[in-house]
């Protein structure tokens, strides 16, 4: 091949390179096979490629060790694989500032709440593995709030009123009085800074002060 026709290989190479998109390699670990399923569906781009799934911690380091994926998305609950496992895109359902600032140090190199749209986690991931890193803007406010100093009395008697218990019911479990239950309620209003028990719920819920299994699910 003469000059003229290496040159026309290489510019034809070179618009082939430019006009398709860098596929970046995703890996996606959840303990739900049903979640893992509705991240294929969001990841789902020319660009992106789903190229493995992991349920659990050792199955995340182990598929990212062996197929060396561009990044990885992973429910908050396996966060700590994140030690181990470069550009690692946390999912998580709070902004509890603990939770975030384990993310963090775990070495994630993003923080983003579930309730994101499809779009937003595509170009999250296109970010992360273009190097950047990302923090949900209420995780980020989250680092910064000062944090309720919930005795465990009080943290046990926002959990009941959670799961619906009246102060009676609450006394009775607990063996407190009513009086009793009603200042352990005011207390925590105060130190959270509402006005109401289901305030009160919903904030320490929120930061991360009560057990998500005791809370009630959103209809």
């Amino acid at each position: 091949m003469d000059d003229s026709g290496r040159n026309r290989a290489c510019g034809a190479g070179l618009r082939r390179l430019l006009q398709e998109p860098v596929t970046v390699r995703v890996l996606v670990a959840d303990g739900y096979p049903v979640v893992r399923a509705g991240l294929r569906q969001f990841l789902d781009a020319p660009d992106v490629a789903v190229v493995a799934e992991a349920a659990t911690e050792a199955e995340a380091v182990s598929a990212a060790a062996r197929l060396r994926p561009d990044v990885v998305v992973l429910d908050a609950a396996l966060a700590d694989a994140c030690r181990e496992i470069p550009a690692a895109v946390v999912l998580a359902t709070s902004v509890a500032p603990d939770l975030v600032a384990a993310a963090a140090q775990a070495g994630a190199a993003a923080y983003l709440v579930k309730d994101l749209e499809g779009p937003e986690l595509l170009d999250a991931v296109r970010r992360v593995a273009a190097g950047e890193r990302l923090v949900d803007p209420r995780a980020g406010a989250a680092m910064f709030e000062p944090r309720a100093s919930l005795s465990s009395q009080e943290v046990r008697v926002l959990t009941l009123a959670a799961e619906g218990c009246t102060n009676r019911e609450i006394g009775s479990r607990l063996h407190l009085s009513r009086h009793t239950v009603k200042e352990y309620l005011s207390n925590a209003m105060r130190k959270l800074g509402v006005d109401s028990r289901v305030s009160a719920v919903v904030e320490a819920g929120r930061r991360g002060l009560l057990d998500p299994s005791r809370l009630p699910k959103a209809s």
